[in-house]
Formats: structure tokens, C-alpha cells, sequence
């Protein structure tokens, strides 16, 4: 019997579609909303996060989802694509009540991520399913939707939690098999690359504070004080924010752990250059 190996796996997802289909409502449902909304101010957007577990037949997959909820308001493009950059990912939502918000999927959504992101995965998601009932206009519209890009749709309810986890499962599947496993993020310039570390960087000064909410305050703090723009991150300013970052774990863990975990960070650095 071979040795089953592991693999550790950071993914962006942007969560977009028209105002009120419920994205905000379906992350919710999905995680335990703990970090700060402070930090929306740094960032523009909503972040949370989730981990999941992939018990593959030749490797056991560690998938640390990072949900983008992204601007649904059709008008504030720039600030959605510079949200929505570096995702490896994207779910579109529809409110199955509303069957514009279908329409709105396929003609305006869709269109969007391809044109900022490239060949992602896309997963549709049609929201409110228990209200609207899985045989009405909005969700056979979703199907063909579906079956014209090939990319699957599921029906979901925020409210009662049906199909949830598997929704964000399926995501989570399509970014680590298959042919969009073997591609990385083209970059736009040194930032799309950049913008991935920054991801890497929060999530892991995070898991090493163990408060979820308070890190987040540290990172709003160090972050702006080292002038990281999140949008387009310059290496410098993120090699401050890490020194920054670092100087807090001194005070808490000691300065040998505080040292492995920022040249653990550079290392993210180098590495997204």
C-alpha cells in the first residue's frame, strides 16, 4: 500500500451577481462569520473563510477557501474587478424569485469574470429555492444556462441551508482537480500575483493568533500603517507589513517563533514573484 500524501491548497473565490440574490446570506450560512468588518474598509469587500477537507484516493487535499463577497451593483466596475482579480474561482448567484437575476448571470456576470479573470471555474448557484421551488422559470432557465458554458448549477437556500455546504464543495472540488488545478492565476502586472500572497499572509498571521477577529484588527492596523494598498500591493510595503506583523509576535509568542513566521511570509513573497 503506498503512503497517502497531503497537500495544502489557499483559494480566492469571488462571490458575485446582482444586488440582493443573496450572496452576503449563503456565506453566512456557510461559515462562522468571525472576521472584523473593519476590514472591509482596507479591502472594499466582505472576506471569510472556510477549510475543507478532501479525502482523495492518492492524497489527502487541506482546502482553505477564501470568500470574496463582492459589490453587487453593476455601476462600480473597477472597484468589482480589482475585488474580483487573483480569484481562482467565481460563484454566481441568482435569486430564483427574481428570473432577471438569471438573465443578469448569463449576459452580465458571466461575461465579467471571463473578461477580468480568464478561464476559471464557475459554479452557478440559484438562491431561494425553498420559496421558489425547483420547477420554476428562474431555475430551468439556470439549468440551460448551465448546460450551454458546461459549468454546473446548484439550488441552494440561504434560509434552511439546503445545498449549501455542497455548493461551496463543488467549488471547492473544481479549483484543486482537474484541468484548473494545473493553472495558476495569470497575473495582471506584479500585482495579481502579489494579491494572492497578501491572501496567503492574512490567512496565516490568522491561524497563528488563534483569534480570528482580533488578528484581523492587527492586520486593518499593520497594513494600513505600512501603506498596503490591497487592491495593486507593492513588495515593499508588504515586507513592512510583515515586519510590522512580526514585531506583535514577538510580544506574544517570543522572538524565535515570531522570526519563522516571517521568513515563513517572505517566503510567500518570493514565491508569488
Amino acid at each position: 500500500m503506498g503512503i497517502i500524501q497531503s497537500k495544502r491548497y489557499i483559494k480566492k473565490v469571488g462571490l458575485i451577481g446582482d444586488s440582493g440574490v443573496g450572496k452576503t446570506s449563503l456565506i453566512r450560512r456557510y461559515v462562522i462569520d468571525v472576521f472584523d468588518d473593519k476590514y472591509i474598509a482596507t479591502i472594499g469587500t466582505k472576506v471569510s473563510k472556510r477549510d475543507i477537507e478532501y479525502n482523495l484516493e492518492s492524497k489527502t487535499v487541506y482546502l482553505t477557501i477564501m470568500l470574496w463577497d463582492i459589490l453587487g451593483q453593476k455601476d462600480y466596475k473597477k472597484i468589482r474587478n480589482q475585488s474580483m482579480r487573483s480569484s481562482h474561482g467565481v460563484i454566481i448567484t441568482s435569486d430564483l424569485t427574481r428570473p432577471e437575476t438569471v438573465i443578469s448571470a448569463g449576459e452580465f456576470w458571466l461575461q465579467e469574470a471571463w473578461e477580468t479573470l480568464g478561464e476559471v471555474p464557475v459554479l452557478f448557484v440559484g438562491n431561494k429555492v425553498d420559496i421558489a421551488g425547483r420547477d420554476c422559470e428562474a431555475a430551468n432557465a439556470l439549468e440551460q444556462l448551465a448546460k450551454q458554458t458546461e459549468m454546473p448549477a446548484i439550488f441552494c437556500s440561504a434560509k434552511t441551508g439546503e445545498n449549501v455546504d455542497s455548493a461551496f464543495r463543488k467549488m471547492g472540488e473544481m479549483m484543486i482537480s482537474g484541468e484548473f488545478a494545473r493553472k495558476s492565476v495569470a497575473p495582471e502586472g506584479e500585482c495579481g500575483s502579489l494579491a494572492q500572497a497578501v491572501d496567503e499572509i492574512v490567512n496565516d498571521f490568522c491561524e497563528q493568533y488563534g483569534e480570528t477577529s482580533k488578528a484581523m484588527e492587527i492586520v486593518e492596523r499593520e497594513f494600513t500603517k505600512a501603506s498596503v494598498n490591497i487592491h495593486k500591493p507593492s513588495k515593499d510595503s508588504l515586507l513592512m507589513a510583515i515586519e510590522y506583523l512580526s514585531d506583535v509576535e514577538r510580544d506574544i509568542h517570543g522572538r524565535d517563533i515570531s522570526e519563522v513566521n516571517k521568513l515563513r511570509r517572505w517566503k510567500m513573497i518570493d514565491e508569488a514573484e
